[in-house]
């Protein structure tokens, strides 16, 4: 894949143009990403019933893949959203990180973890929900925060 940028000045907003020879899945999964993030790539868009919302990522508690769909939980209601866990995962302005196939949490809303059984590790979100970090992740998680683990 090639990627090119040009600078225009006498353009008033981006004009993003792919070019390929097939829209494969991979393709249109970067189209849907670009449409779903607003224009400064601030917002996530979640539906809630027959409503779109824009969500500020900051809101987000943690983020959940449950049979083949998206959610994004945050401390008053939950969202669906058409982004997929990879595309979340690296969102900007937001210290997201994976600790488990099925779940990113927002790094800056744990009130607190602790040890579980075979490794893995018991976190509290600051609305008092737990997740499990799954031994894979809870090195990683322990570094991030600042509280040790093997580097």
């Amino acid at each position: 894949m090639e990627i090119k940028l040009i600078e225009n000045k006498t353009l008033k907003s981006p004009i993003i143009t792919i070019e390929c020879k097939e829209a494969d899945e991979k393709i249109l999964d970067m189209i849907h990403m670009i449409k779903s993030i607003d224009a400064k790539g601030k917002r996530i868009v979640g539906i809630k019933g027959n409503d779109t919302y824009c969500i500020e990522p900051e809101d987000v508690l943690y983020i959940e893949s449950l049979e083949r769909k998206t959610f994004c939980y945050t401390a008053k209601s939950v969202y669906e959203t058409e982004l997929k866990l990879y595309e979340l995962e690296d969102f900007p302005r937001v210290d997201f990180m994976r600790v488990s196939k099925s779940c990113v949490v927002n790094l800056n809303r744990i009130k607190s973890i602790r040890p579980d059984f075979g490794g893995k590790i018991l976190a509290t979100m600051q609305n008092g929900e737990k997740l499990y970090v799954s031994r894979q992740y809870a090195n990683k998680l322990k570094i991030k925060l600042g509280i040790g683990g093997n580097k």
